[in-house]
């Protein structure tokens, strides 16, 4: 397991207050909330293709942002939930005998951010159907195995173990689309790819084994978009 847990718990918990500090503040800034025109709104759910023994847990989100008509950038933040899930995978001891490990992960939230910046221009009439491309990072607020068995239960000293404390952070990119019902109702769907890495040092000698990993990552969102009256 990780050294110095306690300080790497307290790293975290700082980074989520700063996080959502800034989102909040930024939020708010110069206008209410609800009000500012072109602030966004989102409600959604996300497929993260992690494998590995993880499978494809589904997650849920809320997000943030900015979208105005006569730009063709905007922004967004989001706030993600993975609820637990099951995880397996395969290993040996440090007499390579076979070790089979199987768990459950603890529930795991994540903080993304991104920059989108719209294919079509708006022109005169608002478009139905706006694609874009998307970049950004994220950063893991909370990961970790919950429950773990091992077989045969007595193996130990094993080659691949899970990391239950690490600082985890991430960049990716890909392609999205919004399908707007009204201007101010629609539809977002976005893929990509997220390329994660982590910091961190564990007091085995062996290859460590993470929760939230590097994946593809698929996308639906409702968006709710303020714009004039």
């Amino acid at each position: 397991m990780i050294t110095n847990t306690s300080i790497m718990k307290k790293w975290m918990s700082l980074t989520a207050a700063l996080l959502l500090a800034f989102g909040l503040s930024a939020q708010y800034k110069k206008a209410s909330f609800f009000q500012k025109e072109g602030r966004t709104y989102e409600l959604g759910t996300q497929l993260y293709s992690f494998k590995d023994g993880k499978g494809s847990p589904i997650g849920f989100k809320i997000g943030f942002g900015r979208d105005r008509d006569d730009k063709r950038l905007f922004t967004s933040w989001e706030l993600q939930f993975i609820p637990s899930y099951e995880y397996s995978y395969s290993t040996t001891d440090e007499n390579d005998a076979s070790v089979l490990v199987n768990g459950t992960s603890k529930a795991q939230f994540i903080y993304a951010f991104n920059y989108n910046y719209h294919l079509l221009n708006n022109g005169e009439e608002e478009r139905k159907v706006r694609p874009f491309v998307t970049a950004g990072f994220n950063i893991v607020i909370a990961s970790g195995a919950k429950t773990e068995n091992r077989t045969p239960e007595y193996a130990y000293n094993l080659k691949k173990e899970v990391i239950g404390q690490a600082f985890t952070a991430g960049i990716g990119g890909g392609l999205g689309t919004l399908i707007n019902f009204t201007p101010k109702f629609g539809l977002k769907l976005q893929g990509g790819y997220n390329y994660q890495f982590h910091m961190g040092t564990y007091d085995f000698e062996g290859k460590g084994y993470y929760m939230f990993t590097s994946h593809p990552y698929v996308s639906l969102s409702f968006r709710l978009r303020i714009v004039k009256d």
